[in-house]
């Protein structure tokens, strides 16, 4: 009796990820964190990507080694980038979740959503400090407010260079 459960929970266990996919997956999830994105997101996306059909939250868990609250958040947050979309299986009630390979839409995507809304934000802020900066210059020493203007100065025509090149970026992935 004690092998027959051994046994069941031996099938139980996920089977782990051959070295090629863990090493994808890592570079998805590391790519992730470069964007300001938990690993996990990543990780699920590369392991979605990877896969040869649709998988479910439990098993997308248990391939990674995540709890449920990460696959969920991070599932959620693919779908509404648009990386990831749900998919139904025939008398399964469970969700199942597939990547979205055209990689040209993910790219469009994520500028239009990520890239682009982080450099308006970035505009915003530096205004903000620039306005900041003038309302405090009586509370400044002289040789402090000289070196935050002139270090907001580099700031902002670095933000002004990067600004001229998304009219290019956009004609690229459009």
């Amino acid at each position: 009796m004690a092998i027959a459960t051994q046994d069941v929970s031996e099938k139980a266990k996920p089977k782990p990820l051959p070295r090629v996919r863990l090493e994808l997956v890592d570079i998805f999830g590391r790519m992730a964190q470069g964007l300001s994105f938990p690993r996990s997101v990543g990780e699920i996306y590369g392991l979605l990507y990877l896969a040869s059909a649709p998988m479910s939250a439990p098993e997308i868990g248990e391939a990674l080694s995540i709890s449920k609250g990460s696959v969920s958040t991070g599932t959620r947050q693919l779908l509404a980038l648009g990386f990831l979309r749900k998919v139904w299986l025939q008398k399964e009630r469970k969700d199942y979740f597939e990547a979205v390979l055209e990689l040209g839409d993910m790219v469009r995507t994520a500028y239009d959503q990520i890239f682009k809304m982080r450099a308006q934000n970035a505009d915003r802020r530096l205004t903000d400090v620039s306005e900041t900066l003038a309302d405090e210059k009586g509370e400044l020493s002289p040789e402090e407010y000289a070196l935050i203007k002139e270090r907001l100065a580099r700031l902002t025509k670095l933000q002004k260079r990067a600004k001229q090149f998304m009219p290019l970026l956009e004609r690229l992935i459009k």
